[in-house]
């Protein structure tokens, strides 16, 4: 059975990680509207929640996405490794 050259090369893809935490977390909204003072405390109570949970959400998703990076890397290591071990056994 031949190989091809493009069959022994390794595939991959190119993660950002950085990236993409500076767009997710980097978005900022300013508001300029006034609202009245009646509706104001409970909207900016209910905002404020809000708020609250999709930071904790984002924190969440920063972390895992550190995780992931982190394994990829390890992945990556450890497929290199087993190719340089096969690459060994194939010439020895």
């Amino acid at each position: 059975m031949a190989t091809d050259d493009t069959d022994t090369q390794a595939r991959g893809f190119s993660i950002d990680i950085g990236e993409i935490l500076k767009e997710v977390t980097g978005t900022r909204r300013k508001t300029t509207r006034r609202r009245s003072t009646a509706a104001r405390s409970s909207t900016n109570d209910m905002d404020a929640a809000l708020r609250r949970a999709v930071r904790a959400e984002l924190a969440d998703v920063e972390r895992s996405l550190k995780l992931l990076a982190d394994e990829v890397v390890r992945l990556r290591r450890a497929n290199e490794a087993l190719a340089t071990k096969i690459g060994k056994l194939t010439r020895g």
